[in-house]
């Protein structure tokens, strides 16, 4: 099961791609305001609060039989988010791959580009389904290159 993470709004994941009923999605600013919080306005007891959420949804959607990756979306990424995504996503041995959902034209998560395990581009033409799209590993690659 992969886990896809990126910055997009539920509206440009369900614009973008076909299958979606066998992916869960995570909507993190959704998690916040069911809460009564913003990314601006939490607190720590928030922020454990939404973490164990997420957690939670991670868990049962990785029990899943039908349910065939995971899409983690919040709008504020950074490396520390990340760095702990991947720490919480070691606990389920079910997720073997973390990938960057990002926009090929105007690409907003470029930093993090070696930090993943692979990166996918929104469809800019149709719609397609998300097990269908290829990661570009050119971009893998020239990151790697570009650190040496």
């Amino acid at each position: 099961m992969k886990f896809y993470v990126t910055t997009e709004g539920i509206q440009k994941i369900k614009r973008s791609f076909l299958n979606l009923k066998l992916f869960s999605i995570i909507n993190v600013p959704e998690i916040l305001a069911d809460h009564g919080y913003t990314h601006d306005n939490i607190d720590e007891y928030g922020t454990f609060i939404v973490v164990n959420k997420i957690r939670d949804l991670i868990k049962n959607y990785t029990k899943s039989k039908r349910i065939r990756g995971i899409i983690y979306s919040n709008p504020n990424i950074s490396e520390d988010l990340v760095n702990s995504l991947y720490a919480e996503l070691k606990e389920f041995p079910k997720i073997n791959q973390v990938v960057l959902l990002d926009d090929y034209n105007v690409p907003k998560l470029k930093e993090f580009y070696g930090i993943f395990e692979e990166i996918i581009f929104f469809p800019s033409i149709k719609k397609i389904r998300l097990i269908e799209c290829r990661p570009l590993s050119i971009h893998l690659n020239w990151d790697k290159t570009k650190k040496n």
